[in-house]
């Protein structure tokens, strides 16, 4: 199986002339590279196969009178999946029921050094959702991030002499040596954190499976990482993912846009069990795709891999009801790129309701387009002069209007 090609603009987000955003000027064949790998992908296998609208059966939008307020609800009516899939998909659901709504802890522990010489220093931890994290107390840098979800961990206590527990370390299962030794201010203090990190054990996938291949890799606890479960209990409407495609199509793509991405996808949540990812796709146009079925079905396969992006801003019912119009409005229509779209630098408010419904999107024009209508980027500039890198953690040149995108999280399918 082989994946799609988007081909959204090379220009970066403000860019007015024919120079990439490194400098370089576009080449002659440019224009015939960009049609010739839109071509292949024409020609490209089914890509994920059948999950976007042939997915949904009927897709319904209406608006109903809740007190003084009015609000979207989405009927949706699925193809009915094989027993293996629906079953799987049953056990996704019923772990993220049974998991517990643990509550967080905040404070300074002291981390002893894996150099002796070094002794211990102080850092400011946090114990959130089965993740261990900490930070440098000055810089407030990221100097730690234990998820359990996604690699299974050993807790040891530390006795003294009158057999109070003093220290505790964390060991990841595998093939390493590193180990992480800290202690509280106090006894209560260090029984307190040991306490609440038996309980974030417990309750994590690396509890009930043995996972050890994150360990494998080095310096693993200095980048963030999340499991493709927890993404299924934490997204919210607007957050993002980043795709990064195995098919020589995609990597055209990224030489061209100079850009480690290729494809980009916005979730959308109807309630606690419902998440969606709202994309377009070449051979589906814009749909939507259940984030359980991506799981069951193994599509991380497609991608080297794939990455998430919290949008961080105040999701109040304004936001909320302006999200799901976006959607209403545009689910449906087909997948469109050319490359005189790549020229378009400024927005063309589409007054007429034909040119609205005609209206065709690539992956990133799609969420460009869905973060300008949450007023979230500015409108003057074409969503066709975003690419997926554009969003992307390197990229600086973005800005939000409000709210921010928090750092990029590295998916792991191990655990599923």
């Amino acid at each position: 199986m082989q994946t799609s090609i988007d081909l959204p603009s090379p220009l970066g987000i403000v860019q007015t002339s024919s120079i990439t955003s490194t400098g370089k000027i576009l080449g002659p064949d440019y224009e015939q590279h960009l049609q010739s790998a839109a071509k292949r992908s024409e020609q490209d296998k089914l890509f994920r196969k059948q999950n976007q609208m042939n997915d949904i059966e009927e897709f319904e939008a209406m608006e109903v009178q809740n007190g003084n307020q009015t609000s979207l609800i989405y009927y949706y009516k699925a193809l009915k999946l094989d027993e293996e899939i629906q079953h799987n998909e049953e056990q996704i659901i019923n772990i993220v029921n049974i998991r517990q709504k643990l509550g967080m802890i905040e404070g300074y522990l002291m981390k002893k050094s894996p150099h002796w010489f070094q002794g211990y220093s102080q850092r400011n931890c946090i114990l959130k959702n089965r993740v261990f994290r900490y930070y440098d107390c000055e810089n407030k840098k990221l100097q730690g991030v234990l998820n359990f979800d996604v690699q299974s961990f050993q807790l040891q206590e530390l006795q003294d002499k009158n057999g109070n527990t003093v220290e505790f370390i964390l060991k990841p299962l595998g093939q390493t040596q590193k180990v992480f030794q800290f202690k509280g201010g106090t006894v209560d203090q260090t029984k307190t954190w040991i306490q609440l990190i038996k309980q974030h054990l417990q309750d994590s996938i690396g509890s009930l499976k043995v996972l050890k291949s994150l360990s494998s890799y080095e310096y693993f606890w200095r980048f963030e990482r999340i499991s493709s479960l927890q993404i299924m209990e934490d997204a919210e409407d607007g957050d993002i993912l980043l795709f990064q495609g195995k098919d020589i199509n995609c990597h055209i793509q990224r030489t061209l846009t100079q850009s480690n991405f290729d494809h980009i996808g916005i979730f959308i949540r109807l309630n606690e069990n419902q998440l969606y990812l709202f994309e377009a796709l070449p051979l589906h146009g814009v749909g939507l795709c259940r984030w359980n079925k991506f799981i069951v079905c193994k599509w991380n396969y497609l991608y080297h891999k794939v990455i998430y992006r919290k949008l961080q801003v105040n999701r109040d019912e304004n936001f909320k009801s302006r999200i799901h119009e976006f959607v209403t409005d545009n689910i449906g229509k087909q997948y469109s790129f050319n490359p005189a779209k790549l020229f378009k630098f400024k927005s063309t408010m589409l007054q007429d309701p034909q040119q609205q419904q005609t209206r065709t999107f690539f992956s990133s024009e799609l969420v460009a387009a869905c973060y300008k209508y949450l007023n979230l980027l500015s409108k003057e500039v074409s969503s066709t002069q975003y690419s997926p890198g554009s969003f992307s953690q390197d990229n600086q040149k973005l800005s939000l209007l409000y709210g921010s995108l928090s750092e990029e999280y590295l998916i792991d399918f191990e655990g599923e």
